[in-house]
């Protein structure tokens, strides 16, 4: 009899587990990172009769959690990516739009630039307009200086974002490390057992936290789950839980890393990190917002540098070379937080047009007076020996020179950014129309005859070109007379020289058709052109254009500078490759082809993330149909359990009743 009573209430008992097991299920459908929990049932031990065994009824051996490692694993492998790639793929958005707009992108002011330019080319003494000039120069200026602040903003809301990402980390490992001990003591209290529902908890924070940054995770015998992030900095071990931090780097002070804290100090672990939000961050800021701010610098260096060096060899409207146009720009060096040594590193330009848009490291080797400078975009790297001798000036390196002034302590090291500022400091020295240099500082007349009265023949001169200002304006005497003469040279045609570099050159226009080109490179590089047939004494004079007010030579040569390569000539291999506009150009291409890039890569990464989601679900999801079957199952179970017990009632009183008769 009481048999059939214990395996009644043995059934009795597991059933009404798994009823309440299957209603827990139900109540957490909805609840994040839940896994469905089933209830394992198995035979007690038989009771040995003369028979045979005979059944004594059933018990729970363990209610099991649905829960798939692997792709647990795989989905927060997934996870971490599409995290990474959402973050990129978003603030990338942000910064093509910004450049694509044509009221804030900066191609339709440096358009308008040279519009200006090229009118007041064609009415050099309008004082209109060189003011019109010199107000789409301060509008142009106006849009460096906005695209710049925009991008210090971007990078200012990356600073901020890495500490909140940082601060988020961290706590993170507090409630991992937390739960961690929370299993461990509620697994020693069951004596195995596994407390489901904080393992469900930890996953949630696992998950939440692979977001953030890639981690590994390894399990231990004692039910604790150590997890690493970077190159095996250990996050959390057990119960406890290291932490990171957003701090100024010590080599640039406008940029943030990461430090990791742990009990044997802080370590800034900013290249070792990859993955989640914190790594598309990171990536979001090398890969695109510094290469964009340091070629719009790189622009704002190249017209700075050309149109000043131009403006330099024309004459202004009272007759004086023209002055800087825009503001010279200067090489930014900043040594490391963490030098120990004395020396100074400072950098200029030597030729803007083999600017690359990279940052430089330089940095003192362990070798005595050695340096390494290594250019950040590519890590190509140049080594530098002082020999000993200071200050110490290297031969140009990518359009710079760098000068040190002293040995360096091993280690020590300088950061080197030759464009990074330059867009917003960049501004117009000019503000008087008079002093826009349009006209050319010399210029080519006919002059008389020797022998009395104007040329006889058909001879011409251009109007000279020149590329510097090299012994100009013209002095002692301040003209150069060419008088042409049928043995004048050797013995043969051509012009005798007086001032200038003197002497004689030759000519014969009975061979030299087409005419003859002539330089007088010792006096701005001077150049020009001689046609026709020259009668015997016609002179021709060259000479400072002084009162030249109509000339336009100067501002033509502004003007074609548009349309000039001048840029990016370290990419061409020496050659300039590109315009201005053509480096702007680029600019806005690179940075919308990333945008796409990272838009297709976002796409595919949470494509994967949720194929995985879904396959992890299968396992780990409550499906309320099954749940709804399963209840009634167990509840016809349960009654069934509770009708043997009836029955086993029924049978002892019926015993007790016959012993009474």
């Amino acid at each position: 009899m009481a048999g059939i009573l214990n395996i009644g209430t043995s059934a009795l008992l597991s059933f009404q587990r798994s009823l309440s097991t299957t209603g827990h299920n139900i109540a957490n459908s909805d609840t994040e990172g839940y896994s469905r929990q089933r209830v394992n049932l198995t035979t007690q031990v038989p009771q040995l009769t003369g028979v045979g065994y005979l059944g004594t009824g059933v018990k729970v051996s363990e209610i099991q959690r649905q829960y798939d490692d692997f792709l647990a694993t795989q989905m927060r492998s997934a996870q971490t990516s599409a995290s990474e790639m959402e973050v990129y793929f978003g603030h990338a958005s942000r910064i093509d739009t910004l450049l694509a707009d044509p009221n804030i992108g900066l191609d339709p002011a440096m358009q308008d630039f040279f519009n200006a330019m090229q009118v007041v080319s064609d009415d050099p003494s309008s004082i209109s307009s060189r003011q019109v000039l010199l107000s789409e120069a301060g509008s142009m200026i106006n849009r460096y200086h906005d695209l710049h602040r925009q991008f210090v903003d971007m990078n200012k809301q990356v600073g901020q974002e890495m500490k909140d990402l940082a601060t988020e980390i961290s706590g993170l490992a507090r409630s991992i490390a937390q739960v961690n001990q929370g299993i461990i003591e509620a697994i020693g209290a069951a004596g195995g057992g596994t407390p489901n529902d904080l393992l469900d908890q930890r996953e949630v924070l696992l998950n939440d936290l692979s977001k953030l940054v890639s981690i590994s995770v390894v399990p231990q015998d004692n039910g604790a789950w150590n997890v690493f992030i970077g190159n095996g900095q250990a996050l959390v071990i057990d119960g406890a839980n290291a932490s990171l931090t957003s701090i100024n780097s010590s080599s640039d002070p406008s940029q943030q890393d990461i430090a990791f804290t742990n009990v044997s100090g802080t370590q800034v672990i900013t290249e070792q990190l990859s993955g989640g939000e914190l790594s598309g961050l990171l990536d979001f800021r090398d890969q695109i917002l510094k290469p964009a701010i340091n070629q719009l610098g790189l622009v704002a260096i190249g017209m700075t540098d050309r149109i000043n060096s131009q403006h330099q060899q024309g004459l202004d409207l009272s007759g004086s070379f023209g002055g800087q146009f825009f503001a010279p720009h200067s090489v930014s060096v900043l040594g490391n937080a963490l030098n120990v040594g004395a020396s100074v590193v400072t950098a200029a330009y030597v030729d803007t047009g083999n600017l690359t848009v990279s940052d430089y490291e330089l940095r003192a080797t362990t070798v005595a007076d050695q340096f390494t400078m290594t250019r950040l975009s590519d890590g190509q790297v140049t080594t530098i020996n002082t020999g000993g001798v200071y200050p110490y000036t290297t031969a140009e390196i990518d359009g710079i020179t760098i000068s040190i002034s002293a040995a360096a302590t091993a280690g020590d090291s300088f950061l080197i950014q030759p464009t990074r500022n330059a867009a917003s400091d960049m501004s117009l020295l000019i503000n008087d129309a008079r002093s826009i240099a349009a006209s050319g500082p010399i210029r080519a007349v006919h002059s008389t005859n020797s022998g009395g009265g104007p040329n006889q023949g058909t001879g011409d001169i251009s109007q000279p070109d020149y590329s510097n200002t090299t012994n100009l304006p013209l002095a002692g005497p301040a003209t150069i007379t060419l008088q042409w003469g049928a043995t004048a040279h050797l013995g043969g045609p051509g012009f005798t020289v007086t001032g200038g570099p003197g002497g004689t050159i030759a000519y014969d226009p009975a061979t030299q058709s087409n005419g003859a080109a002539f330089t007088f490179a010792a006096y701005g590089g001077m150049s020009f052109t001689m046609t026709g047939t020259p009668a015997s004494g016609d002179r021709f004079v060259i000479e400072n254009n002084s009162g030249g007010v109509g000339d336009n030579r100067n501002a033509l040569k502004m003007a074609d500078l548009q349309s000039t390569n001048t840029l990016l000539g370290q990419t061409g291999g020496g050659a300039e490759l590109a315009t201005f506009q053509e480096a702007y150009s680029q600019l806005v291409s690179d940075v919308g082809s990333k945008t796409h890039q990272s838009e297709v890569s976002f796409n595919a990464t949470d494509g994967l993330r949720e194929r995985h989601r879904s396959a992890l679900l299968s396992v780990s999801g409550v499906n309320l149909d099954e749940e709804a079957a399963n209840l009634i199952r167990f509840q016809q179970a349960y009654q069934a359990a509770a009708q043997v017990i009836s029955v086993a009632n029924t049978i002892f009183d019926t015993l007790i009743g016959a012993f009474r008769r």
